[in-house]
């Protein structure tokens, strides 16, 4: 059966220029005030529509950008198209060993993590099932969420944080005390198996009351080393970054100097010796910090994301990022306006 790749995103047969152009053809020599109404009309339609932000809304995002002055770049993204179901948040991509890509999502009508397959980056045939599900109640993972994948020597390691009592179907945008992040493998990327154990934990000698979010990479000499959010015992309201590292991928050694204090659901991406993070900064802006080593951080850039009609979108949440071989660079977020996980495609820098 040939893939069927999914692409919400409906384009017009004309553009505005085009419809104008066949306006004035088919109209030549019969122009009435009715039609240059009309045209009127048309070319306002035709202008970028840009909405305002809130007022409340635009001096929040101002205020936080001004507690780090010394990042003045901003990267502009527009949404490309929408690849999942409205109910599917906090994306993660990951190259498959037969040249093809596949995403994972959190899926509430799934009760798990469900996933998608692209050959490109861009447009996506949607797996059927899930991936892996929520544990039975009263498991310390009865509801799960947030997926990271990592291609194994022999498949794939799938990262996500679960939490227990009391159980839903989805797990919460925000981060609750009583989260941990957990493990499972699978040889075809398909079907999961749960690894026993727990790989970032929380108890009263690590001084964490949460632990979600991890995102993973690999370094040149094969450890591992892992982004993650966390709250801390008696600072609930205050999420922080951290950092660990591992030799196999399963015992991690935490470092406890915050990465970065006020933010969350980082992401990695490595090219080249440069690490970039991107990280929700406060309440309303999502931050990209670049790195040499992996440990010490700088914020670099902010980004700012829009519909294809130049409207801004907001409370845009659990970025992911995929740089092709072919040069292509793809962003895939959740956030209002999106109606799911959607590909966005950057259009500016400034």
């Amino acid at each position: 059966m040939p893939k069927r790749y999914m692409n919400r995103q409906l384009l017009p047969t004309f553009s505005c220029k085009e419809r104008l152009l066949q306006l004035s053809i088919n109209n030549s020599g019969h122009i009435v005030a009715v039609m240059l109404l009309l045209f009127t009309v048309m070319i306002a339609a035709c202008q970028p529509q840009v909405t305002t932000l809130d007022p409340a809304l635009e001096t929040r995002i101002r205020d936080e950008r001004a507690t780090l002055p010394a990042v003045t770049t901003v990267e502009k993204w527009t949404l490309a198209n929408i690849i999942s179901n409205a109910d599917n948040s906090a994306p993660s991509i990951v190259p498959l060993i037969d040249g093809d890509y596949r995403i994972y999502w959190t899926a509430p009508s799934l009760n798990g993590i469900g996933s998608a397959t692209t050959p490109d980056g861009a447009l996506f045939n949607v797996d059927d099932g899930a991936r892996i599900i929520n544990a039975p109640s009263g498991q310390p993972d009865c509801t799960i969420g947030k997926p990271w994948l990592v291609q194994l020597a022999d498949g794939y390691r799938m990262y996500f944080e679960g939490r227990p009592e009391p159980c839903s179907v989805k797990s919460p945008d925000a981060l609750t005390p009583g989260t941990r992040i957990f493990s499972a493998t699978s040889t075809d990327g398909r079907s999961f198996s749960r690894e026993a154990g727990v790989r970032i934990d929380i108890d009263p000698a690590s001084g964490l009351s949460a632990a979600g979010h991890g995102r993973v990479i690999q370094k040149d000499d094969g450890s591992f080393l892992m982004y993650f959010t966390v709250l801390r015992t008696g600072q609930e309201n205050l999420p922080v970054i951290l950092s660990a590292i591992s030799i196999d991928g399963l015992l991690w050694q935490i470092n406890p100097q915050p990465l970065l204090e006020n933010a969350h659901d980082p992401t990695a991406l490595q090219i080249d010796d440069t690490i970039y993070l991107y990280v929700n900064y406060m309440t309303a802006n999502v931050l990209v910090l670049t790195s040499g080593d992996g440990i010490a951080f700088s914020p670099a850039k902010w980004l700012e994301f829009y519909n294809d009609k130049g409207q801004r979108l907001t409370n845009i949440a659990d970025v992911d990022v995929l740089d092709t071989p072919d040069g292509q660079f793809y962003l895939y977020a959740n956030g209002d306006g999106t109606n799911g996980v959607a590909v966005f495609k950057q259009t500016s820098a400034s």
